[in-house]
């Protein structure tokens, strides 16, 4: 029993050295041609960038040159993007593509003097750039050149040559840029500080947060109590008018000519005095309701500043902003 479990494993391992073997044998094949794809895409690449430099098209070339360094990295494409650099002014970038391609080359590889030549003219013509704080930056101030992560402050750092934009990104505070001009081997110094400190609004408490809703939801309520006021108002005001012609038509000298009539006159003056109490329960709750709100939102203001308004306008009666 023991003999044929020994073997039924070693049938197992055998089986699985073979699957791991041809798993092997596939895979290559397939990274084999995406190797020789990137080197023929690579190849293409650099072709395409020579002859933009022969069209003169400089701007065309450098991208090309570093995609295709991307695929392959080789040493005359390096030493061809370090010249395309140099061209267009970025003396710094073209200064490691030369050190890099530089790096790789064989010791006798006839590229290797003219290379380190290119380089030893390139390096004093780099300009310097030294950024130093005022005052003591606040902690975590980051500060960038062109967008890019400084290597640090109260150092030389070596930048292209041209205008180049600093920023002192400093936590709760404005951003402060800076616009300095260098031009080729310059030393330049450049003082920095941190922007304007930005003061936060004080924040509710629970009490005044309360204080402000009730007071807000009691202005509104006043407000739709004023509102239905003015509706009553509007309808019994259009009754009022109705019954009032009636009763000219049939009542006069005191007298009215029909118990109709008669009956008319008397709901006539029930809505009269309707209507003006519906006419003053507009007015005060509209009213109330508006000086109500309008503390409120005073109070919230002296805190944080208005979030809210008042809008009054012909026929309405609107609040603007958020609760």
């Amino acid at each position: 029993m023991n003999d044929r479990s020994t073997w039924d494993r070693r049938k197992l391992r055998v089986v699985g050295i073979g699957a791991a073997l041809l798993v092997s044998l596939l895979a290559r094949p397939a990274a084999a041609d995406k190797t020789d794809d990137d080197a023929l895409r690579a190849e293409e690449l650099f072709k395409e960038a020579r002859a933009a430099i022969d069209r003169n098209d400089y701007a065309a070339a450098c991208p090309k040159f570093e995609e295709s360094l991307a695929l392959v990295r080789r040493a005359g494409t390096l030493f061809n993007l370090a010249q395309c650099e140099e061209h267009e002014g970025r003396l710094v970038t073209a200064m490691r593509y030369y050190k890099e391609g530089i790096v790789v080359l064989d010791p006798g590889d006839p590229r290797l003097a003219p290379s380190k030549k290119k380089l030893a003219e390139i390096e004093p013509r780099i300009p310097f750039l030294t950024i130093k704080p005022k005052t003591e930056l606040p902690k975590d101030t980051r500060v960038t050149i062109d967008g890019k992560e400084a290597e640090g402050v109260g150092v030389a750092l070596p930048v292209n040559p041209g205008k180049r934009t600093i920023a002192v990104l400093a936590p709760k505070h404005t951003e402060e840029t800076y616009l300095v001009e260098v031009g080729e081997a310059e030393q330049v110094e450049l003082l920095v500080s941190a922007g304007k400190v930005i003061v936060e609004p004080p924040r509710l408490t629970p009490a005044d947060l309360l204080s402000i809703r009730q007071r807000r939801i009691a202005a509104v309520s006043l407000l739709g109590v004023g509102a239905l006021g003015f509706v009553a108002a509007g309808i019994t005001g259009g009754l009022v008018v109705s019954t009032y012609n009636d009763v000219e038509k049939n009542c006069g000298g005191g007298r009215c000519a029909t118990k109709d009539a008669y009956e008319a006159a008397q709901s006539g003056q029930t809505l009269l005095v309707v209507n003006t109490v519906a006419w003053g329960v507009g007015i005060a709750g509209a009213g109330a309701g508006a000086v109500l709100y309008l503390l409120a939102n005073k109070k919230q203001a002296e805190k944080t500043g208005p979030t809210q308004s008042l809008l009054v306008g012909p026929g309405f009666v609107g609040v603007r902003g958020s609760f």
